[in-house]
């Protein structure tokens, strides 16, 4: 594991690694979010997409419905605040189309739905 994050270009100390082997950031999971254009984030980014589910499943979908490349941050305040991709289906169903990410996380926090 140290190797291939070396190789990656990281510097875990061993606190990062052992918080990204209790959540499963595993080399194989990060080559995977590179995949999605998710290269060179912050290991504690990295971490948090863990915890949160922050998947590549869950990028793919949001990439379908328009947003294309959403910052780490914004993809975990996604998953925090339950800015599912079904939320945003209903939402542009209902004629709101062109929405932010920060404006669909503004209104999955103060509940309008």
């Amino acid at each position: 594991m140290i190797r291939a994050l070396r190789s990656s270009g990281y510097q875990p100390d061993e606190d990062k690694l052992i918080a990204m082997r209790i959540h499963g950031a595993t080399p194989e999971w990060i080559a995977q979010m590179k995949k999605e254009g998710y290269d060179h984030v912050e290991l504690d980014k990295l971490i948090a997409f863990r915890i949160h589910g922050v998947s590549p499943e869950f990028i793919e979908k949001i990439k379908t419905l328009g947003y294309s490349h959403p910052e780490p941050d914004q993809l975990i305040a996604m998953r925090i605040h339950g800015v599912t991709p079904e939320f945003i289906s209903g939402l542009k169903s209902r004629g709101m189309k062109d929405l932010t990410i920060d404006q669909l996380v503004s209104l999955r926090i103060h509940g309008i739905d």
